[in-house]
């Protein structure tokens, strides 16, 4: 693309040195960088990438952009904005031609069940013959495959060039995790949403957002930054349920359909039945009544079902063909997953990291649960600390708790190990800073009939340890190595 073209979308700018004729890329990682690409010179929280504008000068690129100027070699020119994340999102916007507008755009936001909820989308979209992508917490996917994401939501450029793959693939419909980090830092700024959905909002990412007044307005924006053009046709899901739904329902022009537990929403259930194998209700909607079978356990798993039901009958599909295809789902990888029914007790990973999350994993548990329920738990280093006395009065919950760490960081695993302790009304736990080790010590307290809940990382195949090292790490797999080794299950090798 020409560059003349793209600096003539700005209106208040400054060049200095000399700018290529033309450009085809735009990145603000210095290591992918080649010839003719854009390289975006962004302050980040632990990085800047102002300190990279020579390895991208070597690796080829000749144009930079940045809110800041310096000296730069012969024939290498920098453009100078005041804003450069909304000009890196314009720019990636003309640069691979609108990708996003070929496909039907759906954004979920939320304190919990994003990844939920976008996976089941996801899955929906593959058995209504759609050809489908995710991005979020699991990654990202085309169809059945899967490609690595470092952020929930992903900066701008790298967002864009994920919308770009899907089209090059034919992608149909695109599911997509909005964080409240990635709205308030503008990497979603440019996409242009179908559907959008709000989960819930609970206590989380103070650290960063400060309030729960701050945290709620910033997941707002997904609403207000639909725009007011109603030609277009564009709707928003919301939790009836919800407080901040009412706020959200103010912020967008747009049609709003509500789910919930009661029947003051538009989509309800009643009739609910189920077991840690699934759940059975009955669904009432707008079209009326339908039975449903459903592989996932728990109220709030069937709040996040009738999400991706609205999602899809929105889109056109007929309710009849859509409940079927769930009797064909798997439970979301990660997500109050039972690892192994063959077990004699039960082993169950889910991602529950705030309050809300954590108690209503457990209560979902409890009326399936014969014996002990034993609970893994360990608070998040460089995080939102004032929840965790919360998180320990909720872990308390369980007969018998092992509290550790989960992605330590920088922080001392023994502080972190302190603070959720101090929320403990019982005296049934033990600590270990070690999380492997933590794991064993579950297992091997658990008798048949007993249930070890690991909380917190799901299927997240790492530790974040000293110096933000990325340590190889998966709860399943080290519970079901213990449990095998236990139980002495054939073909466990040592």
């Amino acid at each position: 693309m020409k560059t003349e073209q793209l600096i003539s979308l700005l209106k208040i700018k400054e060049i200095y040195g000399t700018l290529p004729e033309d450009v085809f890329d735009i990145t603000i990682d210095s290591r992918e960088v080649s010839e003719g690409t854009i390289f975006v010179a962004l302050k980040g929280a632990t990085t800047d990438g102002f300190d990279y504008i020579d390895q991208a000068i070597e690796k080829g690129s000749k144009m930079i952009l940045s809110d800041r100027n310096r000296e730069l070699p012969e024939g290498v020119g920098l453009l100078k904005v005041k804003d450069p994340v909304k000009v890196s999102a314009l720019f990636a916007e003309y640069l691979y031609d609108f990708p996003h507008e070929s496909m039907t755009m759906v954004g979920v936001t939320g304190t919990n069940g994003k990844t939920t909820v976008s996976t089941m989308i996801h899955n929906l979209s593959m058995s209504m013959n759609k050809k489908s992508a995710y991005l979020g917490t699991n990654g990202f996917m085309i169809n059945e495959d899967t490609y690595p994401s470092l952020n929930t939501t992903p900066e701008t450029t790298r967002l864009h060039k994920n919308f770009n793959e899907a089209v090059k693939k034919e992608t149909e419909v695109f599911t997509m995790e909005v964080s409240s980090h990635a709205l308030k830092l503008g990497r979603t700024f440019g996409v242009d949403f179908d559907i959008v959905i709000f989960t819930n909002l609970t206590q989380d990412h103070l650290d960063f957002h400060e309030t729960m007044e701050n945290y709620g307005f910033t997941k707002g924006l997904l609403f207000s930054q639909l725009g007011q053009d109603l030609k277009k046709t564009k709707y928003v899901i919301l939790n009836n349920s919800d407080p901040w739904s009412k706020e959200y329902a103010t912020m967008t022009p747009y049609e709003v359909i509500s789910y919930g537990l009661d029947e003051s929403a538009d989509f309800y259930p009643t009739n609910i039945k189920g077991s840690l194998e699934g759940t059975t209700f009955t669904l009432h909607t707008p079209d009326g009544e339908f039975y449903v079978e459903s592989p996932f356990v728990g109220d709030y798993n069937i709040e996040n079902l009738i999400c991706a039901i609205i999602s899809e009958w929105l889109q056109g599909y007929d309710l009849n063909d859509v409940i079927e295809a769930i009797k064909q789902m798997k439970a979301v990888s990660g997500r109050l997953e039972v690892l192994d029914n063959e077990l004699p007790i039960h082993l169950i990973i889910d991602f529950a990291h705030t309050p809300d999350a954590l108690e209503k994993v457990i209560q979902t548990i409890r009326p399936f649960n014969d014996g002990k329920l034993i609970t893994v738990y360990g608070m998040t280093g460089e995080r939102d600390y004032s929840k965790a006395e919360e998180m320990g009065r909720i872990a308390s919950l369980s007969d018998y708790v092992v509290i550790t760490v989960d992605n330590p960081g920088n922080d001392d695993k023994n502080m972190l190990i302190d603070i959720v302790e101090k929320g403990m009304t019982h005296d049934n736990y033990t600590t270990e800073i070690d999380r492997e080790q933590a794991i064993k010590i579950a297992i091997d307290y658990a008798e048949p009939g007993d249930t070890v809940f690991l909380a917190g990382k799901g299927r997240e195949p790492y530790q974040i340890m000293e110096n933000h090292i990325k340590e190889p790490h998966r709860d399943d797999l080290i519970a079901l190595n213990f449990a095998y080794k236990k139980y002495n299950f054939p073909g466990y090798e040592n």
